[in-house]
């Protein structure tokens, strides 16, 4: 009988060693978990992105709700300053105590608007800002029938106001004419005055007596009073001065006075006060001049002899001699004469 050839032999080990079907397996299970992280994580985007829409929304939905609940205030708070501005007008206290409010009344807005960027009782702090309004508005009214008999009074005041302002503006009127009236009648006076001054002077000049035939004689006094012409200086120690009147209807007969003015060669006035010397106005140049000595005469509007001398105690200069005469501040005649 014939054994098989592996009668007794042990038995072939099995071999452990990767499949084909392992290999799969360990695929499909790597591939599920990949699958499963990759579906897990999508979800969990897919969650927070629906998350981060719905707190976008939710934060879009507030800032619509507190732009609108700021314009709401803002529609508010200009309404109710429009009515208590309407009620300015009446009289001083009145405006007062509405300038006061509409300080209360910005105060509060700005409280409100906090409360809107803070999210806090938005719809109670808008009515309590309506509510405000009202109660300014009732005590507006409270006021006005309290001084409902000081509004007549005053709309009686302010008729006696605007009677008394036209019998003002009247007045004034009247006065402006009445001052108008007064300034043309100064101008006039002073221009009457300027003309009569202008004519005074005329008359005051046309009532000088002029002269002419200027004769100045120059002497030696004796020791017996007796005088002796002489035309050096060494021996002159006085001089005799005479002249003309000319003929003058104006002047009123009567005793005439004429200022006479000598000059030395230097250009200086003879004066000694003690010997009758002085100080006149000279009318014409409006200044005062000095003169020598003074001529008198009993003037009867015609042609009149008048002599004046003068003694100074001590002799003269050579040289040439200016004569000056004046009658009323005018001057009205001239001469000169030489010593040798």
């Amino acid at each position: 009988m014939n054994t098989p050839s592996n009668f007794n032999q042990p038995n072939p080990t099995p071999d452990y060693g990767n499949t084909p079907n392992d290999n799969s397996k360990r695929l499909l299970t790597m591939a599920g978990i990949a699958i499963a992280v990759l579906l897990g994580l999508s979800i969990f985007l897919m969650i927070s992105k629906f998350k981060a829409g719905q707190q976008l929304e939710a934060t879009s939905l507030e800032l619509t709700e507190q732009k609108q609940a700021f314009a709401e205030l803002d529609t508010k708070y200009n309404d109710a300053v429009a009515q208590l501005e309407q009620q300015k007008g009446l009289n001083a206290q009145l405006d007062e105590k509405i300038n006061q409010q509409l300080k209360e009344l910005e105060q509060n807005k700005g409280q409100i608007e906090q409360m809107i960027r803070e999210k806090r009782d938005i719809k109670s702090a808008l009515a309590r800002l309506e509510k405000q309004k009202q109660g300014y508005l009732a005590e507006i009214d409270k006021l006005k029938a309290e001084n409902g008999i000081l509004t007549e009074k005053n709309t009686q005041l302010t008729s006696e106001n605007q009677n008394l302002n036209t019998s003002l503006t009247e007045t004034q009127s009247r006065l402006s004419e009445e001052s108008t009236a007064k300034a043309a009648l100064i101008s006039e006076k002073t221009q009457l005055e300027t003309e009569r001054t202008v004519l005074s002077k005329k008359v005051d000049i046309a009532s000088a007596i002029r002269v002419k035939t200027i004769t100045v004689k120059s002497v030696d006094v004796r020791s017996n009073g007796k005088e002796k012409s002489k035309s050096r200086a060494s021996k002159v120690d006085k001089l005799n001065i005479c002249f003309v009147t000319e003929p003058n209807e104006v002047v009123p007969a009567g005793e005439e006075t004429f200022y006479l003015t000598v000059i030395d060669p230097t250009g200086a006035t003879l004066a000694v006060e003690s010997l009758g010397s002085g100080i006149a106005q000279d009318k014409r140049n409006e200044q005062e001049f000095r003169y020598t000595t003074v001529a008198t005469c009993n003037y009867e509007n015609g042609e009149t002899n008048v002599c004046g001398g003068w003694q100074p105690g001590q002799n003269f200069a050579k040289g040439k001699y200016e004569v000056k005469i004046f009658n009323k501040g005018y001057l009205v005649g001239t001469g000169s004469f030489n010593l040798k």
